[in-house]
């Protein structure tokens, strides 16, 4: 494999530019922790998302997050295409490789995350949770808002979502099933409290 062989380049890291050196220097930083991210933010995509905790009245859930792993191939490659560089070795091989992993991360992390979106799905369905149109985010990175009861779906709400997310979470945490009367009274008063 082309990354076990590590040729010394022509040119020594010393005789580039100033600037080309502090962009290699930001670049290996940059993509290890670039690399970094993607674990933790697949870790934290199974543990919220997948695996979550059934006792939950409400649950957001992204699986668009599990799919990132697929990318860490690529990402490592450019952390060590770049670490290459900045220690005076030849890194075509290694950018050549970089390319053709890209080629298959990218269509396999949006078939993880299609694959991910209608497990989780199926799961939450089962569980009996309803979908929440009204307080989910209009964004399409933002998650899905999955509610136990779904009397506590109320439109009202929608203009408040991050307050909303707030109230349901200091629920779940307490472990207190929410009620639709404590429900309506936050999103009133919450609403005056914003002049909406």
């Amino acid at each position: 494999m082309s990354l076990l062989h590590w040729k010394k380049a022509d040119k020594k890291f010393t005789e580039h530019t100033v600037e080309e050196r502090i962009c290699i220097a930001i670049g290996v930083i940059a993509f290890f922790f670039l690399s970094i991210l993607i674990v933790y933010a697949f870790y934290y995509g199974l543990k919220e998302f997948v695996f979550y905790d059934e006792s939950k009245s409400y649950v957001r859930e992204s699986g668009i997050i599990t799919g990132i792993i697929f990318l860490l191939p690529f990402t490592s490659l450019m952390t060590i295409g770049a670490l290459q560089k900045l220690l005076n070795f030849k890194n075509e091989d290694t950018l050549r490789l970089m390319v053709k992993v890209m080629l298959y991360c990218i269509p396999l992390c949006f078939s993880l995350i299609i694959v991910s979106n209608f497990i989780i799905e199926f799961n939450l369905k089962n569980k009996g949770y309803s979908f929440c149109y009204w307080y989910t985010s209009p964004s399409f990175r933002g998650p899905d808002v999955w509610l136990k009861n779904d009397e506590l779906c109320l439109q009202d709400g929608s203009v408040i979502i991050s307050d909303i997310d707030d109230w349901f979470e200091v629920h779940n945490e307490q472990g207190t099933e929410p009620t639709l009367n404590e429900l309506e009274a936050f999103i009133k008063k919450t609403r005056m409290e914003l002049g909406r």
